[in-house]
């Protein structure tokens, strides 16, 4: 009996974490991201209403522990994790179709590519105009874009959001026994490629937004 609790705790915990995981990646972090991608399509409308919204969100009361606590500490812990899970676990090609090995594979792929991403998005945002004695604003993202590196980065790094977050979305989906038949896997799967093609067209018409001014 004893052995048998020690060997469940682990297990227990794993699958707890495990949930919360998969949980974090839809909410918060999926939530704060098409409401990001959504409010930088502002950059279709030009400087002044783009630079209006940032006045208006950084003057947002505890904008700043907030941002720490509903969006870094999960973005954190869903990374760390789920790099966790990328090393423990192997695509079966023997029991899985072709197609759900993609999907798995280009997910894990794009988690990594997430990680550098990420990272490069906050030097680029926030780091450099410290430096730089300067302001995030419309002017410095359209330098930004104008440069072919930063805006290979970009391109790379919005395909590998929509994608990590809409492939998400399914398997959040099958996780957490929201498709209880065939049926509804399927329309799951069609929604979250609909939902790849919106955030994947939300973020490139940000960009460019930016790159055409």
């Amino acid at each position: 009996m004893g052995m048998e609790t020690q060997l469940s705790a682990p297990v227990s915990r794993s699958f707890w974490l495990g949930k919360l995981f998969s949980l974090v990646g839809i909410l918060p972090i999926g939530v704060y991201v098409f409401v990001h991608l959504y409010h930088n399509m502002g950059s279709l409308s030009g400087e002044a209403q783009f630079n209006q919204h940032l006045i208006e969100s950084r003057s947002f009361p505890l904008i700043v522990p907030l941002t720490v606590l509903v969006i870094w500490i999960p973005i954190v812990f869903h990374g760390l994790y789920g790099l966790f899970v990328i090393k423990k676990a192997r695509p079966n090609l023997s029991q899985y179709r072709y197609f759900e090995n993609l999907k798995y594979v280009l997910q894990r792929l794009s988690g990594v590519g997430l990680l550098l991403f990420i990272p490069a998005h906050i030097y680029k945002t926030r780091i450099e105009t410290y430096f730089e004695n300067s302001s995030l604003d419309f002017h410095h993202m359209v330098e930004a874009l104008h440069e072919p590196l930063t805006l290979s980065v970009y391109l790379l790094g919005v395909l590998g959001v929509a994608f990590h977050l809409a492939n998400g979305v399914w398997q959040f989906s099958i996780g957490w026994g929201v498709a209880g038949s065939q049926k509804g896997m399927n329309r799951i799967l069609y929604f979250s490629l609909f939902l790849f093609i919106v955030l994947l067209g939300m973020g490139y018409a940000s960009i460019w937004g930016f790159w055409s001014s």
